[in-house]
């Protein structure tokens, strides 16, 4: 195909598929949202604070480990604040999108064989997966941004004992959305790879799930410290994002992610869809 004769984009269909996702994103981005107000609802009085510590300490350490660790117990409001970030049921919204968006658009197109339909038309597979790519990692990434507005919007809400840095909560928010986008650019390769919508889902939640656990029991458990650096969690959790942007963790994260979406691009274009 020439390139005067290649169709053009297929914004039709980018369109039609944003219009399907919105429902099921706005109601994340509303439960993130909210959660960022209800973290700082509680944290900003000192006896709630108080409250709330006796509470973490009440929890097994490896739970405690997941919410922060051992930067939960100065009692820093700033600190505080960031278990909204890492919180495990943020964590899994996030997978719910960044598994369901790559597999429902394409192994699950593919699957009811809706794929044809779209295929019959002017448009390219290639065309195809930058429809799918597109809405999965900006839909990944917005909603990080949107985890840090309620952020900002709770610091303005309520009034803290100290001051509030919302540098170090970009910061988290920006590494965050790189992290998040990249497991949704694994997702979009599984879903490129193979065959069947379950398979696709069962080995892209098979590896978020891995990586998170692994990170997690890695930090709580001296015996399985070595494997933290096998985790993308580690470019996130052992960044030094208090003091400054590690630029160095953030182009390996982006380097990842490209490198992900360009392989499941070309397996995409070389496969023989069962049309």
């Amino acid at each position: 195909m020439t390139r005067s004769s290649r169709p053009p984009f297929p914004l039709t269909l980018l369109w039609f598929w944003f219009l399907r996702l919105l429902p099921a994103w706005l109601g994340i981005a509303a439960i993130i949202f909210l959660m960022q107000i209800a973290i700082a609802a509680i944290v900003h009085d000192n006896a709630n604070v108080r409250t709330f510590l006796g509470f973490l300490r009440m929890l097994p350490s490896i739970v405690r480990t997941a919410l922060g660790g051992d930067m939960l117990e100065s009692g820093s409001m700033t600190a505080l604040l960031t278990v909204g970030y890492q919180h495990p049921f943020i964590m899994f919204l996030y997978m719910v999108f960044a598994v369901g968006t790559p597999t429902g658009l394409l192994a699950g197109e593919v699957q009811r064989g809706t794929m044809e339909l779209i295929l019959s038309r002017p448009i390219t597979k290639a065309q195809v997966y930058v429809c799918a790519a597109v809405l999965t990692l900006v839909g990944m990434f917005s909603l990080v941004m949107v985890m840090f507005l309620g952020t900002v919007s709770a610091v303005h809400i309520y009034t803290f004992s100290e001051p509030i840095d919302l540098n170090l909560f970009l910061r988290l928010a920006m590494n965050g959305g790189l992290l998040a986008s990249t497991f949704g650019a694994f997702a979009l390769l599984c879903a490129a790879s193979l065959g069947r919508l379950y398979s696709a889902i069962g080995v892209a939640v098979g590896f978020l799930t891995l990586n998170y656990f692994v990170a997690i029991v890695a930090a709580w458990w001296p015996r399985l410290e070595f494997m933290r650096k096998a985790t993308l969690f580690y470019l996130i959790y052992y960044s030094d994002l208090w003091q400054r942007w590690p630029l160095e963790n953030m182009a390996k994260l982006a380097a990842i992610l490209i490198g992900t979406v360009i392989v499941g691009g070309v397996i995409w274009h070389r496969r023989d869809l069962p049309l």
